[in-house]
């Protein structure tokens, strides 16, 4: 509960952010539900709301009307008031989805770059990515407040790239820095699809996982951790990277995918086109599969030794071949480790690092407007935060 007594203008900040705070965790609410989720008196909440409906951050629903009596009023954050856009940069692409501030996708884009791409030239991709996705989802770029980034390599806590063998040139890229017209941050891509994971809408039947090792399968191979329903980035962002391994041989592992493909086939297509031979029963695609999983489950396995997780996902794109490549992943698996846990497929595809970028920059939003010592919320227009 807030304290009645101290400076006016400071408890009138503190009361603002426990009352949006509430709004923002809840969804609808009646003022009653405001009431008991911010610890504030009723005087308090109704003078907080008419005060935030004026300046455009929260919306009063139409009651619905029944039986005899005034209709309880209900009020919802405006998630149309702002956007997040959310990257993945990575070395032959570069993907964005723009959210608005309760997470729902309105739109998506994608470029193709190549590994050798000049850093300031694949900077200049992300930046038209933004604005691409703001067209798209017809968003004037101004009410686009922040963007999240993910990529290959380690990232430091200050968003800054300390390693990243896929991109020549990448080490020392400060993400955040570049985009600097927005509140920015940036992650690692596998740790940010493991976030997408945890917090993307799912059927009602299932669960976010508490506790999960994510294995990140696509042109590129990453492992991340959640435990305790918490993402683990370890002390410098590298928890679960074991690309300098040399017994885990992932990044190999492509080529027994690429070797049943005809050579005309383009590089960025091999792979789906050896999973789709080993949906149709080719004998030499279906064993280079098997190959392929057998290395994925040597990494994985470390991990569910260390972690002893309930779920292992398998994410990225290459979790749309499922289907083809779940069945010898637990084979291997099984061989493996002494108690294998569950094994799914994520449903984000492709998209689960864009996904997770646009999580990790909500929550610096949220971080932003709920901290109560900041300054007071003014009338909500572009750029507001």
């Amino acid at each position: 509960m807030v304290a009645d007594g101290g400076d006016p203008s400071r408890l009138r900040r503190l009361n603002e952010r426990a009352v949006l705070a509430a709004v923002r965790s809840g969804g609808t609410l009646r003022v009653a539900q405001i009431v008991d989720e911010s610890g504030l008196g009723r005087t308090a909440v109704e003078e907080v709301l008419a005060s935030l409906v004026e300046r455009r951050w929260l919306v009063e629903e139409s009651p619905a009307i029944r039986g005899r009596g005034r209709p309880a009023r209900s009020y919802r954050f405006r998630a149309e008031a702002g956007y997040v856009v959310g990257l993945d940069i990575g070395a032959y692409s570069v993907r964005g989805v723009l959210t608005d501030l309760d997470g729902r996708m309105l739109g998506s884009t994608r470029q193709t770059v190549t590994p050798d791409l000049p850093r300031a030239e694949r900077l200049a991709v992300a930046d038209e990515v933004v604005a691409a996705c703001a067209q798209e989802a017809g968003v004037p770029p101004t009410r686009v407040w922040a963007v999240g980034a993910g990529t290959t390599g380690i990232v430091d806590t200050t968003g800054t790239v300390v390693q990243a063998n896929a991109i020549p040139d990448w080490a020392g890229t400060n993400l955040p820095a570049h985009f600097k017209t927005h509140l920015a941050v940036a992650d690692n891509d596998s740790q940010l699809a493991a976030l997408a994971e945890q917090r993307r809408p799912r059927p009602p039947t299932a669960s976010a996982p508490a506790d999960m090792v994510f294995l990140h399968a696509g042109r590129r191979t990453g492992l991340a951790l959640v435990m305790d329903g918490k993402l683990r980035r370890g002390a410098f962002g590298a928890a679960a990277d074991m690309s300098a391994l040399t017994g885990v041989a992932w990044e190999a592992a492509l080529e027994y995918l690429h070797a049943v493909v005809p050579a005309g086939v383009p590089t960025v297509d091999k792979a789906e086109r050896a999973f789709a031979a080993a949906r149709d029963g080719d004998r030499a695609a279906r064993a280079a599969v098997r190959k392929y999983a057998q290395a994925m489950a040597v990494a994985a396995a470390t991990a569910i030794a260390i972690v002893d997780p309930r779920v292992l996902v398998l994410g990225g794109a290459f979790s749309q071949a499922a289907d083809v490549l779940l069945e010898p992943l637990s084979t291997e698996l099984e061989r493996l480790c002494p108690r294998v846990p569950e094994v799914r497929a994520s449903a984000l595809g492709a998209l689960c690092v864009a996904l997770g970028a646009a999580s990790l920059a909500l929550d610096a939003l949220n971080d932003r407007l709920l901290t109560p010592t900041r300054g007071p919320l003014r009338p909500l227009v572009a750029r507001s935060i």
